[in-house]
C-alpha cells in the first residue's frame, strides 16, 4: 500500500555552532586581503609555488576548486605540488576579536599553512584538510581568537614548503571580525510527521557526511554536498518507517552562517514530482531515477508479472557515490514506476555495490 495519511509536523532546531562575544555592539569587518586582483599588490611573494599573482579557482592538472568568494584566491598549485614559496602580508594592527579566513589544500602542519606572526613569532596556525590521496579542494572558513593580542601589530604568512601529495594551500578573504566565522558540527531535531525530508544540494560544494538518528540508532549515514544557501536541487529521506518518531539530523561541519539545515523540509509528495520528466536533459527512453546518481542495472527478474530492475544508486547527489540498491518494475520494460530504496547499507561506508538476484518458485532456499 503506497497511500500515506497526511500529519502535522512539529520542529526543533539545535545548532551546535560558536557564537560571537555579545558583551560589546558587534563593529564592522576590517578586510585584510580578497585577493580580487591580478597581483598580489603589497603582499610580498618568494618562491614559485604561490604564481605571479591570485588564482582564478583551480590550475592546470589540479582538482576542482570551490568555496572561494569572488573570482580569485591565493593557490600555491602552481606548477604542480612540488613547487614551494611563501607569501607575506603587509604589517598590520589587530583591531577586532577573530581573525577569519577561507581555507582548503593539504594537511601538513608547519610546511603548507597560514600563519599569524607577531615579533617574528608564530601566534596562531592552520592548515588545510587533505594528508591522503582523494579529498576534496574545496575551501573552509576558520577562525583564530585574537582578543589577548588586541592592539599588537601583526603580520600573516601563507607557506608552502611541502612537495609531494597536497603539497599546498587554498586561502581567500582573510577578514578582522567581532564574531567567529567557523564550521563545525551541527544537529537539527525534527519530528517525523510526513513521509519525505527534503534536503537541498549544491553542485561542486565540499561534501559533507550527515547521519539521521532514531531512538538512538543510525538509521542512514551519507555524504552530500549540502547547500548553504540557494540549492542546485533537492533529494529526499523516504521516513515512512518512522512516522511518529524523533529524528536527530547531524551533519559534521557546518560554516556558521549556513542555511543547510534549517532549510530542511517536510511533504507527502516529491515536489515538482509531475515534471522531473520533462526536464531539459531527462533521458526519455532510458530509465533514470527521480534524483541522484543511477548506474550499473543489478538484479533484474521477472515476477508476478512485472520485470523488476535494481540499479546502483546515490540518492544524495548527482555524482558516484553512496551506493545503494535502486528499485523500479515495469509491465512493459518500457513504462517504468520507481518504488523505495531496495538496500540501504548497513553502516556508513559498506555501500551495496553489483550483484544479482533470482525468483525462488519452489523456496529451495528454505527463507
Amino acid at each position: 500500500m503506497r497511500c500515506i495519511r497526511p500529519v502535522n509536523v512539529a520542529v526543533t532546531i539545535l545548532l551546535v555552532l560558536g557564537s560571537g562575544d555579545l558583551a560589546f555592539a558587534q563593529r564592522d569587518d576590517l578586510l585584510i586581503a580578497d585577493f580580487e586582483a591580478e597581483t598580489y599588490g603589497e603582499w610580498t611573494v618568494t618562491g614559485d609555488a604561490f604564481g605571479p599573482g591570485p588564482a582564478r579557482g583551480m590550475l592546470p592538472g589540479q582538482m576542482d576548486v570551490s568555496g572561494y568568494e569572488g573570482e580569485r584566491l591565493v593557490n600555491s598549485f602552481a606548477g604542480g605540488d612540488d613547487t614551494t614559496g611563501a607569501l607575506t602580508s603587509p604589517e598590520f594592527t589587530i583591531e577586532r576579536n577573530h581573525l577569519n579566513f577561507l581555507i582548503g589544500g593539504g594537511h601538513h602542519p608547519g610546511e603548507a599553512c597560514i600563519n599569524l606572526l607577531i615579533d617574528g613569532e608564530v601566534v596562531r596556525t592552520a592548515t588545510g584538510g587533505n594528508d591522503q590521496p582523494g579529498g576534496t579542494e574545496a575551501l573552509d572558513w576558520a577562525s583564530w581568537d585574537v582578543s589577548e593580542l588586541t592592539g599588537q601589530s601583526a603580520v600573516i604568512e601563507i607557506i608552502d614548503n611541502r612537495q609531494g601529495g597536497w603539497g599546498h594551500i587554498n586561502i581567500d578573504q582573510i577578514t578582522q571580525s567581532d564574531t567567529p566565522q567557523s564550521a563545525g558540527p551541527a544537529e537539527r531535531e525534527i519530528f517525523i510527521g510526513h513521509r519525505y525530508l527534503h534536503i537541498p544540494v549544491k553542485n561542486g560544494e565540499r561534501q559533507v557526511r550527515m547521519r539521521v538518528n532514531i531512538a538512538g540508532d543510525v538509521v542512514d549515514e551519507f555524504t552530500i554536498e549540502l547547500a548553504h544557501g540557494e540549492p542546485d536541487f533537492w533529494v529526499f529521506l523516504d521516513m515512512e518507517p518512522y512516522f511518529g518518531e524523533q529524528a536527530k539530523i547531524w551533519v559534521e561541519r557546518l560554516p556558521s552562517e549556513s542555511t543547510g539545515l534549517s532549510s530542511l523540509t517536510f511533504s507527502d509528495e516529491v515536489p515538482g514530482a509531475d515534471e522531473l520528466y520533462d526536464e531539459h536533459y531527462r533521458p526519455q527512453v532510458h530509465f533514470t531515477s527521480r534524483r541522484g546518481w543511477n548506474n550499473d542495472p543489478n538484479g533484474m527478474v521477472y515476477f508476478a508479472g512485472e520485470w523488476h530492475l535494481y540499479y546502483q544508486h546515490n540518492p544524495y547527489g548527482w555524482g558516484w557515490g553512496n551506493m545503494h540498491w535502486g528499485h523500479a518494475v515495469s509491465s512493459d520494460l518500457v513504462h517504468w514506476e520507481e518504488l523505495p530504496i531496495a538496500i540501504y547499507p548497513r553502516e556508513f561506508g559498506d555501500w551495496a555495490f553489483s550483484g544479482g538476484a533470482i525468483v525462488d518458485w519452489t523456496n529451495a532456499a528454505e527463507f
